[in-house]
C-alpha cells in the first residue's frame, strides 16, 4: 500500500453515510407529505360536510373552520398557515333546489423539523363538495 493511499476508505465512509442521511431525509419528508396531504383531505371532506348541515353560508363557513382545524388536530398536524374557504353561496337557492358547500383547505406543511437543515415546505390544498339537504332548513 502506498502512503497516499492511506485514510481513504474513512473518506469514502464520510461521503457514504451523509449520503445515507440526505437520502433518508429525503424519505422522511416524502412521508411527511404523504401523510399530510391525507390528513388535509380528510379535513376538507370533514369540513364540506360540516358546513352541509348549517342553517346558512354564515353558519356554514364557521362549522367548516371548526371541523378543518379540528381534525388537523385530531392528525397532529402543524400547518404554518391554515386557510379554510367555504362556497356557501347555494344556501341562497330555494327549499327543493339541490344545493352544494364546497370546502377548501389550503395548509403550508413545514419541512424544516423533518430534517434539519433542509428547510423548506410545502404547500397543500384540497377541496370536497357537499350536497345540502334540499327540504332542511335554510335561513
Amino acid at each position: 500500500m502506498k502512503p497516499s493511499e492511506r485514510g481513504d476508505i474513512t473518506v469514502e465512509a464520510v461521503v457514504g453515510v451523509v449520503a445515507l442521511f440526505l437520502i433518508f431525509g429525503l424519505g422522511l419528508a416524502g412521508l411527511r407529505v404523504l401523510v399530510a396531504d391525507a390528513a388535509i383531505d380528510d379535513a376538507a371532506r370533514s369540513a364540506a360536510r360540516a358546513a352541509s348541515i348549517a342553517h346558512d353560508g354564515q353558519a356554514a363557513a364557521i362549522k367548516a373552520d371548526r371541523r378543518a382545524r379540528a381534525v388537523l388536530a385530531e392528525q397532529r398536524l402543524a400547518c404554518s398557515s391554515l386557510d379554510v374557504n367555504v362556497d356557501a353561496r347555494d344556501f341562497a337557492k330555494p327549499l327543493g333546489e339541490t344545493g352544494y358547500v364546497v370546502a377548501t383547505v389550503t395548509c403550508i406543511v413545514p419541512l424544516s423539523d423533518v430534517v434539519p437543515g433542509i428547510g423548506g415546505s410545502k404547500t397543500l390544498r384540497s377541496e370536497f363538495r357537499s350536497p345540502i339537504d334540499r327540504f332542511g332548513a335554510r335561513s
